[in-house]
């Protein structure tokens, strides 16, 4: 079931970025990353929907910590019911890997997991994207 899950995921990513491209609600706008954004840091985790309300506020209360992290530059926490399972994606902006690496340790790619995951998350994944932001383009259309 693993290897179906890795495509789903990737396409889940793409699908993610490529919305975040196209954002151009102004309240949103004004939160997305500032011009100082190199790498955005996607996690991507998934709950039964009867626990999908509780993580959410678990894993939201989670992440506000990123904002004080050095080279941090903010987050989104995006989430999407699919069947009986909720997916949650956590996208973190950064100046630099270095600075990744001040906060997730020698390994970026590795899940920095919150103490209470395993009650809520199904089949934990064990490695996150880090990507480098080619082109970021959040303001109103020409």
């Amino acid at each position: 079931m693993r290897g179906t899950l890795v495509p789903r995921w990737m396409a889940l990513q793409s699908l993610a970025l490529l919305l975040l491209a196209s954002c151009t609600h102004a309240p949103v706008r004004e939160q997305l990353p500032g011009p100082g954004a190199r790498i955005a840091r996607v996690w991507h985790g998934r709950t039964p929907n009867a626990k999908a309300e509780e993580y959410t506020h678990y894993l939201g209360e989670a992440i506000k910590k990123f904002r004080t992290l050095p080279g941090n530059l903010g987050y989104q926490m995006t989430r999407e019911t699919v069947g009986d399972e909720t997916h949650f994606m956590v996208i973190s902006y950064w100046e630099s890997r270095d600075a990744i690496h001040g906060y997730a340790g020698e390994d970026i790619r590795k899940v920095r997991a919150l103490p209470r995951d395993a009650e809520f998350l199904i089949e934990p994944e064990q490695t996150v994207m880090n990507y480098d932001l080619v082109t970021t383009d959040f303001g109103p259309s020409p």
